[in-house]
């Protein structure tokens, strides 16, 4: 003897177009609370204040010193020379450095270089991670201000 398929009726129709409509919403709704209530993704202070400035930075950075400049660091000693557009060493500038870690927030910091000669400027660092870092350099020296931002690779 061979099973006919049960008779489809409208209101069981009804029930699985109801389950599956109600399914789909209750899953949209746990992904629109999950987008409204956690990271917001802002990782900056003032976005918009800072995107109006970008120009200004910009132009800032066009008109600096063409100073010639190295950053080194080894053993957990952060080393940076400055020369002029002559090649003369920069002395008694105001070095300081924003150390970042471009991949993990909360590890950032700001130090002071301090003059070792010849236009080297330098810092103990202890880091707490290997990999990759972001130091962006300012200095000052004879009313001029310079920026330069240099990848570290800590090993």
């Amino acid at each position: 003897m061979a099973h006919l398929p049960k008779e489809l009726k409208g209101t069981t129709v009804l029930i699985w177009f109801v389950a599956f409509f109600g399914i789909v919403t209750l899953v949209n709704s746990v992904f629109i609370y999950m987008a409204l209530h956690t990271h917001s993704g802002l990782v900056t202070e003032n976005p918009y204040e800072k995107g109006l400035a970008y120009n200004e930075r910009l132009d800032d950075i066009r008109h600096q010193p063409l100073w010639e400049t190295h950053m080194a660091y080894k053993d957990g000693v952060l080393n940076w020379q400055a020369r002029d557009e002559g090649g003369n060493p920069l002395e008694n500038a105001k070095v300081t450095a924003i150390i970042m870690r471009p991949v993990q927030g909360g590890h950032d910091s700001e130090v002071s270089l301090n003059p070792v000669g010849s236009g080297v400027y330098s810092v103990s660092l202890n880091l707490p991670y290997k990999g990759n870092w972001k130091v962006e350099v300012n200095a000052i020296w004879d009313n001029q201000h310079y920026q330069k931002t240099y990848r570290l690779m800590v090993e």
